[in-house]
Parts: structure tokens; sequence; C-alpha cells
């Protein structure tokens, strides 16, 4: 190929350029991994794996030991392990606390603690743009140094979100309905804190439309542009919508790959049919925006 003048040369050189950036930049991506495996965890069961996401490939958590949980001596003053400082804190001993994000109460249930946080930032609209309105959400924080969804290990034999049902029941005024009542749980690609935990909402309008018309044995369906898989549960009459039910080990199970997808996916439980019904939805960068936290009137914690 025959180059011709000066101008013509440098505009050659510059899409060669282009093209060298481009190759890189591709070529990183392919080697850049989104999820990695974790080194053997030794309370773990036999063949079980823990993965996670690279700091790189996350927003916000950026702990410097995605493996490890908050208590490890590298992760615990960063900032993504803030919460998780805070309430093991001598602030927070009495089982009640407050800061500058929200009120705190602590309770046991089923033998899991945890706190249970009325998010109070919609009350400062100016420094907390995005809470303006959200007078009704609410955070279960696990006490115990437990990740998120991807720490398998952390959370077995515990049951975090029958304890988040029970606490939107009997800890908040006034009590969430038991239609169309949400939990979600982010992934470390999307959240903020690397400690576990979940946001108590309720459905927006289009998901609640979605879900109404959605066969109750779909396995996907794409709700507000994203992909999510699905399972519906029956619940007994009677019973507690998540005390018999593995939740995480129903989302393991919806996903193609299985507990490797844990870091990418976020969560979503849905309560319908007055407490007898159960969806359970899983999509790839789901995050706890897609919830409604803004009620009538503004909620409180007993």
């Amino acid at each position: 190929m025959r180059v011709g003048g000066r101008g013509e040369r440098r505009r050659y050189l510059r899409l060669l350029l282009g093209l060298a950036l481009a190759l890189a930049a591709g070529t990183s991506a392919v080697a850049e991994p989104k999820v990695q495996a974790c080194p053997p965890n030794p309370s773990a069961t036999a063949g079980q794996v823990q993965w996670t996401s690279p700091p790189q490939a996350n927003r916000d958590d950026k702990a410097p030991k995605p493996c490890a949980p908050c208590s490890d001596p590298a992760n615990i003053s960063a900032k993504t392990c803030a919460v998780f400082r805070f309430l093991t804190s001598e602030a927070c001993a009495s089982g009640r606390c407050t800061d500058a994000e929200g009120e705190f109460v602590r309770r046991s249930h089923g033998g899991d603690t945890f706190f249970l946080q009325y998010d109070t930032r919609y009350r400062d609209p100016v420094g907390h743009p995005r809470a303006l309105g959200e007078n009704c959400r609410f955070v279960l924080w696990a006490v115990a140094p437990v990740i998120g969804i991807e720490d398998v290990a952390g959370y077995a034999g515990r049951n975090y979100l029958q304890d988040a049902y029970v606490a939107s029941q009997t800890m908040v005024e006034p009590p969430f309905a038991r239609n169309d009542l949400a939990f979600a749980i982010q992934p470390p690609t999307v959240r903020g804190q690397h400690q576990f935990h979940i946001h108590i909402g309720t459905l927006t309008p289009v998901y609640s439309a979605a879900l109404a018309g959605l066969p109750r044995n779909a396995t996907r369906v794409r709700i507000n542009g994203l992909d999510f898989h699905a399972r519906f549960i029956v619940v007994p009459e009677g019973d507690d919508p998540f005390a018999r039910l593995g939740i995480p080990a129903v989302v393991r199970a919806i996903l193609p790959g299985g507990a490797a997808d844990l870091p990418l996916y976020g969560v979503m439980a849905v309560v319908t049919d007055d407490g007898r019904g159960l969806w359970i939805l899983a999509a790839e960068g789901f995050e706890r925006a897609e919830l409604n936290f803004i009620g009538p009137m503004a909620c409180r914690l007993r």
C-alpha cells in the first residue's frame, strides 16, 4: 500500500495506532477473567469451590483480598468494610446505634445474629440524591464475617433470607404486606460493601406486572432490560415462606455455571399469593435499584 502526502501519512499512522490500541484492549479483556476461584477453604465441604470477582472488575467493592471477609487484617480498614467496622464497634455494642446513613437494631433469630438498618439517607437529598424519596428502605446485615452471596461456606447453616422476612414482619412499622415484598442481594460487581447484606423493599410496577403474568413453570424472563433465570416455589399454607428453603442453593441450581456464576449474578426473592408463593430470580448485574423503597408514609424501626 502506497501512502501519499504528509497529511495522508499522519492519518495512516493514526489508523495503525488506533488498531494497535484496540487489539491491545481486546487482548486485555480476554486475558482478564470476570471471576476467579479462591484458594481452598479448609471449612468447606469436599469439592466445594468458592468463586469471587477480582477488585478491578467491581464498581465499589475493592476489598484487597476478595476471597477473605471484612475481619481479615488486609480488608478491615477498607472503605468497602466500613459498615462491618461500625457494627462491630463500641458504638453498636448495646445493640442499637445510629450513623449518618441509618438506624441499626441488633436481633437474633434461628441462631443467626443480624442488624436491621433503617436507611435514613432520604432525609438528606442534597448529600444523597440517589436516596430521594426512599422513606421505607431496610437492609439486613450479617454480624458474623460473611462476604456475600458468593461466600457459600460463610453462610452455610444460616438462613439470612428467613431472618430478613421475619424482620420485615416484626421489626418494621408498618409491617410489609406479603404480596410484592422483595429481597435483593447484589453481586460484588455492583455492591458497595463486602459484608453480607440483604435489601428489603417492594416490587416496582414493571416487575409486579411482569411476574403477575408469568407462568409458574417459567425458567427465564426478561424484565426491565435484565435477563433473569427464574423459579417459582409453592409455599405450604401457614408456613414461613423461607423456613424450609435454602434459597442460595436454589439460586446455584438455576444458574448455568452454578457457584461460579455467583460473583456476577444478583438475586431477588419475591413473596406472592399472601405468602404462599415465592419467585426466585437471578440476573447478571442485577442491583438493589431495581426495587422500590418509597412508601405512602415513612417507615420506622420498632
